[in-house]
């Protein structure tokens, strides 16, 4: 106690010098919290929407990424690569595949707004997904004919209601049709919600893509097997790429701890030079302390006593500098990414398609199935506070030791001669 409350005097005695040595681990602590809390919430996003893609336990496309447009103004933009619609057959008849879902994707402009249009068999895209949630009206059924489900967000911002028509344009000559609203759906997930589902049939004739498909959807018999019937499609059927939701995650996460890496060597650069504000601090304080300590050994304290005394204050420093700082981080974490809009935004393509809500004027062009930009939310996490403040103590105590240590050395007379 009586260790404590020489540190705390000693601190208080100084309050300037105290408060700007604790400024440089606080700058250092709170870039190192925002930039882990970026990170924690891109992961947490990230899992949220791949959970959130539906119940599809292995999706196949085209090995071939992307082709040429399909004509029309835009007609150089890339589009999604096709596949042979008997591609399903094959694929239906490997042991352990449930059941099937073929899908044609392509983006479009709807009443002026480029969106993604997913042309799906009602029936198998309900069997092998768990079907779309439904806010209002209903999905699609079997023979459908120019009937459309867009997502929530999408009807908002183009003040649609149920009931109502709307134009669908590829922007190739003569491929504009009609179509009316007969459900929204929602997921929750702004970005997903700008995007309409129609029959495969009419996704073919307006498209012209007669018997062509973008991907398909496959439910396994059991999810212990998705890895085995992923290989077997692959090596049953040429020239498509087989991915599974499991394995986009992986590939996000790798992708999240590489940002946390190197996220983290910012923050620690930073702590790293605040640290140095510490030890001159205490190099000083040790200076102008140096006949305090004479009397104190003189008196009977030991080394080790002249040593606590200056580790607690270097202590004291950094938890002040770690409190402060993860507390002034837990705020600018929140007005970090409206500051930097679209800086700190990642794009994740769960099935390998580009995002279809991203650019100018060629915004949505080429997407193979839900991808999107996710602007990030922080997530403060009890694992992240804990880390940041745990770092501001163990720098204080780090940036201490050799004060400390060169104090506790010191002679008595010869601290007793200092004036």
């Amino acid at each position: 106690m009586f260790v404590w409350s020489i540190a705390v005097r000693n601190l208080r005695r100084r309050r300037l010098r105290t408060a700007l040595t604790v400024s440089g681990i606080v700058v250092g602590i709170s870039m190192m919290f925002i930039l882990l809390s970026l990170v924690s919430g891109m992961e947490s996003q990230a899992r949220s929407m791949v959970r959130a893609l539906g119940g599809a336990d292995i999706i196949v496309s085209n090995s071939t990424s992307f082709r040429n447009g399909m004509g029309g103004p835009l007609g150089a933009l890339p589009s999604p690569s096709t596949l042979d619609e008997s591609i399903v057959d094959a694929i239906g008849g490997i042991q352990g595949v449930y059941a099937i879902s073929p899908q044609f994707s392509f983006s479009c402009s709807i009443n002026g707004r480029r969106i993604t249009v997913y042309g799906v068999e009602p029936k198998s895209y309900e069997i092998v997904t768990g079907g779309l949630n439904i806010a209002e009206g209903r999905f699609l059924i079997e023979n459908s004919n120019r009937e459309i489900v867009l997502g929530k967000a999408l009807m908002e911002f183009l003040n649609l209601t149920v009931g109502q028509t709307v134009s669908l344009n590829t922007g190739q000559e003569g491929r504009e049709q009609t179509f009316n609203i007969v459900g929204v759906f929602e997921t929750g997930m702004f970005f997903q919600e700008y995007a309409a589902y129609i029959t495969l049939a009419d996704a073919q004739n307006i498209t012209g893509e007669y018997g062509l498909i973008t991907q398909i959807l496959v439910k396994c018999e059991d999810p212990s097997i998705v890895n085995d019937v992923a290989s077997a499609i692959s090596s049953t059927v040429p020239g498509v790429r087989v991915t599974t939701p499991t394995a986009v995650l992986q590939q996000a996460n790798q992708m999240l701890n590489t940002l946390t890496m190197f996220f983290a060597t910012i923050g620690l650069v930073a702590l790293f030079a605040g640290s140095f504000g510490v030890v001159n601090t205490m190099m000083m304080s040790v200076t102008e302390r140096t006949r305090e300590i004479g009397i104190l050994k003189a008196i009977g304290a030991k080394s080790y006593d002249i040593m606590k005394i200056f580790l607690a204050e270097s202590l004291l420093i950094g938890l002040i500098g770690g409190g402060a700082g993860v507390a002034a981080g837990s705020i600018l974490a929140y007005l970090f990414p409206t500051l930097t809009s679209g800086i700190f935004a990642i794009g994740i393509s769960p099935f390998g398609m580009r995002n279809p809500f991203s650019g100018a004027a060629g915004r949505g062009w080429g997407s193979r199935a839900t991808s999107a930009i996710i602007f990030t939310t922080p997530a403060i996490t009890p694992i992240n506070i804990i880390v940041c403040f745990s770092l501001g103590a163990f720098v204080g105590i780090l940036a201490g030791l050799y004060p400390a240590w060169r104090a506790s050395r010191m002679r008595p007379v010869e601290a007793l001669r200092h004036v």
